[in-house]
């Protein structure tokens, strides 16, 4: 990369050559090409188990149409981020595949990938937001959210994080592009002229999208955990607690205690997420084409990174909080064995 004749070193504590391109290949064939690969195939596994459970539940109860819907999104994320680490991986770059990989992923990887963390971002606050109504009026709260309600507001949080990637997707396009560094034709990212006037459009809203539901799923997290302590509390100290009619059932509770902690592992995994957002508008050149290029890639390897992880580990949370769950999962298991 090379700097602007207005910038020196002196004047910003950032560098250009903090990293290496050298450096910076290994971090991304370390993160991208090995860990996010086994934590990819993790993931889509346990995902499609998280369906097929929930299935088998039924989608009586809001509960579980919106661990479907975040199962379903951890899935169609999985298998975006895989498309993307087999565009990263140097036996594919090095192939003679008529493409290139690096402008490929950017469209048919990257975009879709972080559309659906933005979607399980959301479903998550949707969830707890649910829950902590649940805590504050657990008698009205069957009423307010109803089945149906809240397939429409999981079919909303859908369709408007789908539509922020049209900017994108209206201006850009895969095609036939001359390289005459290679002297040949390959498929690659062509832009529009009217991506000039839309670009950063989708970053941007991705932006806001992320650090708002960040705020507000930390918001409702803690309002679940200080109502439940002092639910909890109130139950314990009032002799004719069983008796009241705001109380809550044993069932709710083992609920809002999972809810907590998903929100509370979604939280950990997506703060670099939001902090490299932050770091985007703040700090100049941090960007994919700007002068820290190589920061940003490298940060954001390890940001995809903590993401795996926070949609592969729902199905280790549902079977140890879960026991309708693991009820669920050893039928489906241990029924074509007594068949057999």
């Amino acid at each position: 990369m090379t700097l602007n004749s207005s910038f020196t070193n002196s004047e910003n504590p950032w560098k250009s050559d903090l990293i290496s391109d050298s450096v910076k290949q290994i971090y991304e064939l370390l993160n991208y090409v090995v860990i996010c690969n086994i934590l990819s195939v993790f993931g889509i596994f346990s995902n499609i188990i998280n369906i097929i459970v929930f299935c088998r539940q039924g989608l009586n109860s809001t509960v579980n149409i919106s661990f479907l819907a975040m199962a379903v999104s951890d899935l169609c994320s999985f298998v975006t981020l895989l498309w993307f680490n087999v565009c990263v991986n140097p036996l594919f770059v090095n192939s003679d595949v008529p493409m290139d990989s690096s402008e490929v992923q950017h469209l048919t990887g990257g975009f879709p990938h972080n559309c659906f963390m933005r979607i399980t971002c959301w479903i998550t606050v949707y969830i707890t937001a649910e829950r902590c109504l649940c805590i504050v009026s657990p008698l009205k709260v069957k009423r307010i959210i109803t089945t149906k309600r809240a397939t429409l507001i999981i079919v909303g949080i859908y369709i408007i994080m789908i539509a922020s990637l049209l900017p994108e997707y209206t201006t850009m396009y895969i095609g036939w592009k001359e390289y005459p560094e290679m002297n040949r034709s390959l498929l690659g990212l062509i832009r529009t002229k009217e991506n000039d006037k839309v670009s950063g459009l989708t970053f941007l809203l991705y932006a806001i999208y992320i650090l708002v539901s960040f705020f507000a799923l930390i918001f409702f997290t803690t309002i679940l955990v200080v109502k439940l302590k002092q639910k909890t509390k109130w139950r314990e100290e009032s002799t004719f607690g069983n008796k009241q009619s705001n109380t809550i059932s044993n069932r709710d509770k083992k609920t809002i205690r999972m809810v907590i902690m998903i929100a509370a592992v979604l939280i950990f995994c997506y703060l670099p997420s939001v902090l490299l957002s932050a770091a985007g508008f703040i700090v100049p050149g941090f960007f994919d084409v700007g002068q820290y290029s190589n920061v940003f890639f490298v940060t954001w390897s390890f940001a995809f990174v903590l993401d795996s992880i926070n949609s592969s580990v729902n199905i280790i949370l549902y079977y140890t909080m879960s026991s309708k769950y693991r009820q669920t999962l050893h039928e489906i298991i241990c029924k074509p064995n007594s068949n057999a």
